[in-house]
């Protein structure tokens, strides 16, 4: 009985997450009421409350869904053990941007999450500087995976880990962009693998030159 009774909550939850992905994709986060993804998902206010706080609340809970995997594999990836960190690295920036050419929910997610940032949506709680934070936490994850891949000798010595993981947010970022903004013009979703190993084929490049730190390789240990 009590994993019937689970079961028919995750089943519930799942259904409030699927109307208010469909409804914020087509009429905006503001523009949508709890009342309106009751009504589409079925259930009852009440219903939404017991699995959400509020509507910034089921807004944070699509984006984890849509996120949290990537952020695990980076989390996986950043530890000292880890053999294959580049290659970690990688596989992040292909499922991403796989997804994003495959699953039409992950699409509407970030399309929201970008109408949002771009329209400056007044009810939202997250502020500029706390955004800010979250994009440098990506940025300094990134370094950790670079940094623990030379280490591992994947990449020299002297590699630039903070110039490289600025250049791999960026790529990812811009990509996402591109195929949201311009999916006419950017349709990649056959040529995602020869453009993410053609970008990652750049950062350890034999004699890259950008990509060389301008300190001492020696201070690598310190930071780590």
């Amino acid at each position: 009985m009590a994993r019937k009774t689970k079961e028919g909550a995750e089943e519930t939850r799942a259904c409030i997450l699927k109307a208010a992905r469909s409804l914020f994709s087509t009429q905006g986060v503001s523009g949508t009421t709890l009342t309106d993804v009751a009504k589409m998902a079925g259930v009852t206010r009440g219903a939404i409350y017991w699995h959400f706080d509020n509507k910034e609340d089921l807004l944070m809970s699509l984006r984890d869904e849509a996120v949290l995997p990537y952020e695990q594999i980076f989390r996986s990836g950043g530890r000292v053990d880890e053999p294959d960190p580049l290659g970690k690295l990688q596989a992040v920036a292909h499922a991403i941007l796989t997804d994003l050419a495959d699953n039409a929910a992950t699409r509407q997610v970030f399309q929201i999450w970008l109408d949002r940032g771009r329209l400056g949506v007044a009810d939202r709680k997250e502020t500029p500087l706390e955004r800010e934070e979250r994009r440098m936490e990506a940025v300094q994850q990134t370094e950790r995976l670079l940094r623990n891949a030379v280490r591992q000798g994947q990449l020299p010595l002297d590699f630039d880990v903070r110039l490289g993981a600025v250049a791999v947010f960026t790529f990812i970022d811009g990509m996402v962009m591109a195929m949201l903004l311009v999916p006419a013009t950017c349709n990649i979703k056959d040529d995602i693998i020869r453009i993410t190993k053609a970008f990652f084929y750049t950062l350890h490049a034999v004699n890259n030159p950008y990509f060389t730190r301008t300190d001492k390789p020696e201070q690598l240990a310190e930071e780590g």
